[in-house]
């Protein structure tokens, strides 16, 4: 019986024979399987992380395209040829042959006479990229980075109608192994936007301090003395309520002493509400937020000043060359602008402001705060506009509107016009900004 099962035993096993061999087989092809795909996903790896990075630099050309395009708008760089060699502008951005160079086949504004498009594409009838390394003369579509423009007006403003608000600028990246992305960024012509409601606008509560003076030369006009002239404003807008009343009263008693001549042009006081007060001025919390935002432009320009003689020492602009400036003064000494000429462009006072009878200012002058007095006799103009509100402008401040301060004492011929230019380039002296920037 032993030798029987020892005999059964070992013709089991034979039939195991080999077992082992086909055992190891199966492991070294599963090894196998695993090592190529492996291989496979290094290699896929290592391709995409290529074709990721050549993505990124195409990114980074569509990015220095738009920073070029903001360079040539803010006026930091000249034109290398466009006829007359003009400065820019929104307006000249969008039309071709002050956007273009001359011969530019291209149809659409690109800035190609501010920026040096040096290479051509294949199939393209025209030089239409901008090398980001202008020195690399190896540059080929698969080793180097570039960037093309095109400019738009998204509003078609007419001609007519002066300078766009805003412009959209497309830029297209180009990467290395043929890598292309798309950024398209919206800019505005400034920092700082709104309809001015008048030529004179007191916003706050009553009883208001208000007096145009008792010159019969004097004048307050809302008619535009631009040239050409846009559409005119009020001559004196004030906030809706017994002010409106109180400020028809002295336009009134004015103008019967004129002569015969209205010496406030147009003669109707307007009543300021929701439908035409500037947004910041719709409530005092909206005006402290504003002056958040205006003190930080003033800053990134070394325009912010504590009190008005470091700002007057500093200078407050000319008509070439308009400024931003804020004088947080609230609480402190008194701004005050002598004779002549003091200054053009965007003047922020949040304590009180003293003018002279024969202070010129060219521009917006915004008295958000304090009180605006003009004193003595004098022939000076000021052309733009005139806002005062009364109201803590501390930003931690939760307090309402108080009463307005805006008076004129003594005779002589001096006057406040509404100039549209004048604001226009108030306005403009804040900067261009960036609304926004997305991909396409």
């Amino acid at each position: 019986m032993m030798l029987l099962q020892s005999i059964n035993k070992k013709n089991a096993r034979s039939n195991e024979r080999g077992a082992a061999l086909i055992t190891t087989l199966m492991i070294a092809t599963l090894v196998l399987a695993a090592g190529g795909a492996l291989v496979l996903t290094t290699g896929m790896s290592a391709t995409n992380s290529i074709d990721a990075t050549a993505e990124m630099q195409a990114y980074y050309g569509a990015e220095a395209g738009l920073q070029q395009a903001l360079n040539v708008l803010r006026g930091n760089v000249a034109s290398h040829d466009v006829a007359g060699t003009p400065k820019m502008s929104f307006r000249n951005a969008v039309t071709a042959d002050k956007s273009n160079m001359s011969g530019d086949a291209a149809t659409a504004p690109r800035l190609s006479g501010w920026l040096t498009y040096n290479y051509t594409s294949t199939g393209s009838a025209f030089v239409d990229r901008v090398k980001v390394s202008p020195t690399d003369n190896t540059y080929t579509p698969f080793t180097g980075i570039a960037f093309g423009l095109t400019i738009s007006d998204p509003d078609s403003t007419p001609v007519a109608d002066g300078e766009p608000t805003r412009l959209v600028i497309k830029s297209i990246g180009y990467g290395p192994k043929g890598a292309t992305k798309r950024l398209e960024m919206v800019v505005q012509r400034n920092a700082i936007n709104f309809t001015v409601p008048a030529a004179i606008t007191v916003v706050g509560a009553n009883p208001m301090v208000f007096s145009l003076g008792n010159s019969n030369a004097s004048g307050y006009t809302g008619n535009d003395i631009s040239s050409p002239p846009m559409a005119g404003v009020s001559a004196i807008a004030v906030t809706a309520g017994l002010n409106t009343s109180q400020a028809q009263l002295t336009i009134n008693a004015l103008n019967a002493q004129g002569g015969g001549t209205n010496q406030v042009s147009p003669s109707t006081a307007l009543a300021l509400d929701a439908s035409n007060t500037p947004p910041f001025l719709l409530s005092a919390d909206a005006t402290r937020l504003f002056l958040v935002d205006a003190r930080e432009i003033a800053a990134g320009e070394n325009r912010y000043f504590t009190t008005g003689a470091a700002a007057i020492a500093a200078g407050l602009g000319t008509s070439l060359v308009p400024l931003t400036t804020v004088v947080d003064n609230y609480g402190g000494t008194a701004m005050t602008l002598g004779t002549g000429f003091q200054g053009a462009g965007l003047l922020i006072v949040t304590g009180d402001l003293i003018t002279d009878g024969s202070t010129d200012f060219e521009g917006v002058i915004m008295v958000l705060g304090g009180t605006f007095n003009r004193n003595g006799n004098g022939n000076g103009h000021i052309d733009g506009g005139i806002i005062v509100a009364s109201l803590d402008p501390r930003p931690t401040a939760t307090t309402g509107f108080g009463a307005p301060t805006f008076a004129v004492n003594g005779a002589g011929n001096s006057d406040v016009r509404y100039n549209s230019t004048a604001v226009r380039k108030a306005f403009d002296s804040t900067g261009v900004s960036v609304a926004g920037v997305h991909e396409y």
